[in-house]
Order: C-alpha cells, then structure tokens, then sequence
C-alpha cells in the first residue's frame, strides 16, 4: 500500500514544483503598450495627398479628387474634357471601419457607372486600390458623385481600360 500512496504522492509534488516555479514572485515583464506593426494600428485616417500618391503610384488614371470625405457631405466634381472610350473608375481609399465608398460617374443626366469601392479600415494601415468594371464615357463634361457610409480619405481618378465595356477583365469571369 504504501508504494502507490507514493506514488499517488509524486505527480502532486511535482505540480507543485512547476506551479512554484512559475509563480517565482517575478510579475514577468511587463509591457508599457501594446505591440505594434509598423503601418498598421493607426487611429487617424492617411491624407488626402497619401491617397493622391497611391492612386497615381498605381498607373495611369486621369486624376478627379482627393479628400476627406464624410456620411453627411459627399464630393462632387464636374470633370470638364473626360477623354471618349472604354475607361474604369480608379479608387484609393481608407475608411474608418472599413466601409465603402459609392462612386457614380454621369454625364448629360444620364449615370454612366456607379461603383462601391471597398476601403481599408484605418487599423489596418495603406489604402484599397481597386477599378470599377468597364464602361463607356462619351468624352466632353462628366460628373463624378462619392458618397461616404463612414469617415473616409480617398482620390478618385478615370483609367483607360482595354476591356470593353460591358465585359468583364480577364480573371473575373465566372466559371462554369
């Protein structure tokens, strides 16, 4: 009998030993902050000038706005000599919460596009970059409409696009 009280007798010891020794009166290190990443964990949205760089950083788009845009005032440009042609609607955005943007190009009264851009939510860091599908401009005054669902900064510019209108970029399709 006595052999297993030992040894029933051992396991508890030795927990005891490593509770010990973990808890050696050491509070550890202790952190002043959390980690961070660089480029991410912001709390202030990037400006209207970083949202301009990275839009013009990402090809050849003729620039219409950058701004600090809100939900309660949208941004409206009248875009004088729109090149005619096949052309997408280029966004560099942060949100934010993450939200997107709704994009609405038009010209005689008539919409031609309208695109919901989805935008890095600030925490994350950068900006999206994303193109609206192709789509047809008339060439002459276009109206560009951006319309805010949270505090946002973004530029907004036109890109030639060798895809037709109405046709989806190569990679995009749905497979069958």
């Amino acid at each position: 009998m006595r052999s297993r009280r030992r040894l029933a007798a051992a396991p508890l010891s030795l927990l005891v030993l490593v509770l010990a020794a973990c808890s050696s009166g050491s509070d550890g290190d202790t952190l002043d902050s959390a980690p961070t990443i660089p480029g991410r964990g912001g709390t202030e949205l990037p400006s209207a000038d970083d949202q301009r760089a990275a839009l013009e950083s990402s090809g050849d788009a003729v620039f219409v706005l950058s701004a600090e845009i809100s939900p309660d005032a949208p941004e409206s440009v009248k875009v004088e000599e729109a090149p005619a042609g096949t052309h997408v609607v280029r966004v560099a955005c942060t949100s934010s919460d993450g939200a997107p943007l709704t994009i609405t190009v038009s010209a005689g009264g008539q919409d031609l596009t309208s695109y919901q851009a989805a935008c890095v939510p600030v925490f994350q860091g950068g900006a999206t970059i994303a193109d609206s599908d192709p789509f047809e401009l008339p060439g002459g005054a276009v109206d560009v409409n951006v319309v805010a669902a949270a505090e946002s900064v973004a530029a907004v510019g036109l890109a030639a696009s060798e895809v037709p209108a109405g046709e989806a970029p190569e990679g995009d399709a749905a497979e069958g």
